[in-house]
């Protein structure tokens, strides 16, 4: 973690040296900052008038923005273009002229002061600039003639070969700045880079496992996430720096900036939802796995919590998805400057339509909250809902989906689970028929049986699945084959299948041994002659 702050602390300090830099430069070569260090272009200003409502805009010159125009709604935009028209040929005329100072003048016309430089109309100030600005046109057209005067000296040095060459020079530590963060970003995400954390569930049998319920701690996955967005907007935020330092090509990177606020918009809240949702995972999975880390617990009682937790865990965070993005869209609209009232008022009434056409998700909603409340199953529970039987692989409000023994996922509703039988919960049962031959002597039988059962259960590999002695249960029955001896033995979950496959194996070895045959279905043929 030491290590992580350092290169946190370093990472905001060569931050700081570029920005220093760039408004160095910027001030030594009397030009204001780049748009996207100081405040965003404000949208046209409606001033609200019943009789003459009054709108503005910004006159720019090489990617810069010099002053204000005003006028009726309907002729701003007929107006600026006019007036941006005029100043690229005046621009043009006076970096031609090979003159250092440019000409600009005010003269009069209908009592209008009226801009022009290098002997071409600029523009006319109306009463209308003047009263945008709440100032008076004698004080108004003196700033419009200063600043006209300053952005063509400006617009003059910044195309010597002096002021390219420095500008090249800047870029280029631009750009090696912007390498030098990126990789230091990319080693800090390489030292968070860490496989994820799981624990894994109890087997079912021998050979088949139950999936590793996924308790990873997220927190270092969403700061890997955060800094590949970082680093992605350290490459944007370079190149708009590197196309505002040289004026041909400031004017692209201010037709960037006017056409990304609503991807910018929409994108931050896009990105700001995901970090959001991940968040909420990892807040999830952290107090899952606190919960589920107790040493206070029998191990039985300790995987039945995991189930349950990890079950719920995942509820919360399928639940946590829609709720984030409904904000998300929310949040969108509001900064998109949509009334949202009317469009929340229409939700709400669609909802309601919708919950009484769908009463049946509403009922599948309310038995998986019984489910999950009730602890009936969870995910990784062996289960049996009417034919099926399978490993629980999906439990949320709205079905259950199992897995069966052929790989076939079921997916079933929760409002069809009536009855449902867990073979996986606390504890099982091995339930084993066993048949002995007719002739052969069933009280051995049975202590061959008893014994070969208790040496199983004795052995280590098996006495962790097996929780109590084996019980004999006796002569349970008699068929065709001969009588049937029954035989429990109580057992971890979900190793019942296991643990009788193995007491089979022994138990034909000893009849072997025995030489006893286990008994097969007979039959019998009787042919009888008729007679004459």
């Amino acid at each position: 973690m030491p290590a992580i702050r350092h290169r946190a602390r370093l990472v905001l300090a060569l931050v700081s040296i570029a920005l220093t830099l760039l408004l160095h430069f910027s001030s030594f070569a009397q030009i204001p900052p780049p748009p996207f260090l100081s405040p965003s272009p404000p949208q046209p200003l409606i001033i609200p008038s019943l009789s003459n409502p009054l709108v503005s805009d910004w006159i720019w010159l090489d990617g810069r923005r010099l002053f204000k125009v005003a006028a009726t709604k309907g002729n701003l935009s007929e107006r600026t273009q006019a007036v941006q028209e005029s100043l690229e040929a005046i621009k043009r005329s006076y970096l031609r002229s090979g003159s250092i100072e440019p000409r600009v003048e005010i003269r009069t016309s209908n009592n209008l002061p009226v801009i022009f430089a290098e002997d071409q109309h600029l523009l006319t100030i109306t009463t209308l600039d003047a009263e945008l600005r709440g100032i008076e046109i004698t004080v108004l057209d003196d700033q419009i003639k200063s600043t006209v005067e300053r952005a063509l000296k400006s617009s003059r040095s910044e195309r010597e070969p002096q002021f390219l060459q420095q500008q090249v020079i800047v870029a280029g530590g631009v750009i090696s700045l912007a390498i030098l963060l990126n990789r230091l970003v990319h080693l800090w995400q390489r030292r968070l880079k860490r496989p994820a954390k799981a624990i894994a569930a109890p087997k079912t049998d021998g050979t088949k496992q139950l999936p590793p319920v996924q308790f990873w701690i997220g927190f270092k996955g969403i700061l890997y996430q955060v800094l590949s967005i970082l680093q992605i907007s350290m490459g944007l935020i370079g190149l708009l720096i590197c196309l505002d330092l040289f004026p041909y090509t400031r004017p692209i990177n201010i037709l960037l900036l006017k056409g990304l606020p609503i991807p910018l918009t929409l994108t931050g809240v896009g990105l700001a939802t995901y970090l959001l949702i991940r968040l909420s995972w990892a807040f999830v999975n952290r107090f899952a796995l606190a919960l589920t880390v107790t040493p206070f617990l029998t191990p039985i009682a300790s995987r039945r919590t995991l189930l349950r937790i990890s079950t719920i865990a995942n509820v919360l965070k399928g639940f946590a998805v829609p709720v984030w993005i409904g904000i998300g869209v929310i949040v969108a609209l509001i900064l998109l400057q949509v009334d949202v009232g009317p469009l929340l008022a229409g939700v709400g009434l669609v909802g309601v339509a919708i919950s009484l056409a769908s009463q049946s998700i509403i009922k599948d909603a309310l038995n998986g909250f019984l489910v999950i409340v009730e602890d009936q199953f969870g995910v990784g529970d062996v289960i049996q809902v009417g034919e099926y039987t399978g490993v629980v692989e999906t439990l949320n409000l709205r079905m259950t989906q199992i897995r069966n023994a052929e790989g076939q996922l079921i997916t079933i509703p929760n409002s069809e689970i009536r009855v449902v039988a867990n073979l996986s919960s606390e504890w099982s049962r091995v339930d084993l028929d066993i048949p002995i031959p007719y002739p052969a002597d069933v009280d051995q039988m049975l202590a061959l049986i008893q014994t070969t059962a208790q040496a199983m259960a004795a052995e280590p590999d098996w006495e962790k699945h097996i929780l109590e002695p084996p019980q004999l249960m006796g002569v349970d029955d008699f068929d065709h084959r001969g009588p049937v001896v029954k035989v429990w033995i109580k057992t971890q979950p979900l190793q019942q299948w296991a643990v009788s496959r193995e007491l089979r194996r022994r138990l034909k070895i000893a009849f072997d041994e025995a030489d006893i045959a286990i008994p097969v279905p007979q039959h019998q043929l009787w042919l009888y002659q008729p007679r004459s």
